[in-house]
Parts: structure tokens; C-alpha cells; sequence
């Protein structure tokens, strides 16, 4: 299935020695055996041996037996570490600048960037004086003022943390 990762092949050295083993995997480890003979690793005197030990074990401890000494134990990857989190710097907001920025360039008289930063309380009154006629006029410069300061990385959050990041 596309999105999983690949299925491991079998190797009964990975599983607990002490679970049974299936037919499926006493095969697989019979593959092994044979492919070891092609390769030269075992003589075709021991074949017989090996694979009557595999095809009657029981556990995964018995067909570990049979080919610990020719199949090459392969180590799995380890995975890479998950990426560290983006923490901040001190005094620093983890508010991103483009948000704010369009936010105060399309609803700035309403103080949405104000409430995307939160600055609640100011946010709060530019929404009022906003919708107080005569305070428009007040809110549209304290707009624009907020648009330059966005636009020059000088703005602050509601915490005091300066907003650095555009993206």
C-alpha cells in the first residue's frame, strides 16, 4: 500500500526465541538455507540437515539455530530524529509577522491583527472606536501606524515579545 512503510524481511534472531514460528517463516528461513548452498556459504551435505532442522522447528529459537552462521545478521535503520521544536527566543513572540500584516491591511480598523497578536484590550478598543463614528478616524491612523510598525518588525504581542518571523 502506498504510504506504509516496507515490511521487513523475516529474521527469527528479531523475534523472542520462545514463540512458536509459522509455516510461513520456517519457509522463508528454508529459502535461506537454499540460497546459502547457490552462494557457496554451506556444502550440499549440510542442505539436508539444515533444512530438516528448519522445516521441524518449532520457535523462533530453533530456526535462529539454523542459520546464525550463514546469513549475515543485517541491522535495521534508525530512524532519524523527529525535528526539534521551533521554541522562541526570549522576548521573542512566536506570533508570525504575514498574518498580522494582512490581517491589519484588510480589518485593521477593527483590530483583528491586534486580537491574531493578543493584544486583547487595545484590540477591543479600536473595535469600539471603530464602531463609534466619530472614533474612526482615530483608528484608521492607529492602523496604519500599526502597519508600518508590522511592516518595519517593530510590533509586540500581548506578552511583550517582539514579532519576528514572516513565515
Amino acid at each position: 500500500m502506498a504510504g506504509q512503510p516496507p515490511i521487513a524481511p523475516y529474521d527469527p534472531r528479531d523475534h523472542p526465541p520462545h514463540l512458536r514460528a509459522t509455516d510461513a517463516e520456517r519457509e522463508h528461513v528454508a529459502g535461506l538455507v537454499r540460497n546459502a548452498v547457490g552462494d557457496g556459504r554451506i556444502q550440499l551435505d549440510e542442505l539436508d540437515d539444515r533444512l530438516g532442522a528448519a522445516y521441524s522447528a518449532k520457535t523462533h529459537g530453533d530456526l535462529s539455530v539454523v542459520i546464525d552462521d550463514i546469513v549475515p545478521r543485517i541491522p535495521h535503520p534508525v530512524p532519524p530524529p523527529w525535528p526539534a521544536a521551533v521554541v522562541p527566543a526570549q522576548g521573542t513572540s512566536d506570533r508570525l509577522i504575514l498574518p498580522a500584516f494582512l490581517l491589519c491591511l484588510l480589518f485593521g480598523m477593527f483590530g483583528a491583527h491586534r486580537f491574531y497578536t493578543r493584544n486583547t484590550k487595545s484590540a477591543i478598543t479600536m473595535l469600539v472606536l471603530t464602531l463609534i463614528a466619530i472614533g474612526a478616524p482615530v483608528t484608521l491612523v492607529w492602523h496604519l501606524v500599526d502597519l508600518v510598525m508590522l511592516g518595519i518588525g517593530r510590533f509586540r504581542d500581548g506578552d511583550g515579545g517582539q514579532l519576528r518571523r514572516w513565515t
